[in-house]
């Protein structure tokens, strides 16, 4: 039977020197927590230049510190609980060992006391390619700072995975968007906008993030099975 597999992600955000730094925060911050940070095509991995990665860092941290731990009903509630206690013990641990890698704890890093499966929106700086948060995706509310050298860098660390399911990009320079988007071993790439999806247009990952597509006339198709009819008229 034909299938599309729709898998896991550890999206890259990149965010160039040239770019709207407070567009960028605030759509980092609603790529990395929405639904609690359990989305396949969410910002987990944020790869910063280097030359506004202090101050992106800084307003990531203030924006992230504001948002609202509590009820999912409740109409302020940005941050509600995960799915299941498993995951949220698995996630704990992949912040622990990343800590022990090597990591920066900017904010959170733990459970939220009390009833509930609850965990603190959490935010790693000084992550490098060889910790857990770079290598595993992180389903949670927990974003993974990257610093980058310069545009270059920042693709080959985007690439840098196992999966492939959507990518961002913040920058004034569309062309030089254009041109990363092109090397960039992903299904999907965003520019200055977080990873979304529309029934207009196709949705699927590379690599580890699966095949196939869905939605769209490609997702249509996926399920189709073509038949030729060839009509010799000698």
């Amino acid at each position: 039977k034909k299938c599309v597999l729709e898998l896991g992600g550890s999206d890259p955000f990149i965010v160039l020197n040239d770019a709207d730094l407070d567009e960028a925060v605030k759509a980092a911050v609603i790529g990395r927590y929405q639904n609690t940070g359990q989305v396949c095509a969410a910002a987990k991995r944020l790869i910063i230049e280097q030359g506004v990665v202090a101050e992106f860092t800084r307003k990531f941290v203030e924006a992230t510190r504001a948002l609202v731990i509590g009820d999912p009903l409740a109409s302020d509630t940005y941050i509600g609980p995960m799915a299941r206690f498993d995951l949220r013990d698995e996630l704990h641990q992949q912040v622990q060992a990343t800590l022990a890698e090597g990591a920066t704890l900017l904010l959170g890093g733990d459970k939220v006391e009390g009833a509930g499966n609850y965990y603190q929106p959490t935010v790693l700086a000084n992550v490098t390619e060889q910790m857990t948060a770079f290598k595993q995706e992180l389903f949670g509310p927990v974003a993974a700072i990257i610093s980058a050298r310069d545009a270059q860098h920042a693709l080959e660390l985007a690439n840098d995975s196992e999966f492939g399911l959507t990518a961002t990009i913040f920058t004034q320079d569309l062309e030089r968007a254009r041109q990363m988007t092109d090397e960039l071993e992903t299904g999907g790439v965003f520019i200055n906008g977080y990873s979304a999806s529309d029934p207009r247009v196709t949705f699927g990952g590379v690599k580890k993030s699966g095949f196939g597509r869905e939605l769209s006339h490609f997702g249509v198709r996926e399920f189709c099975n073509a038949q030729t009819v060839w009509l010799d008229r000698r």
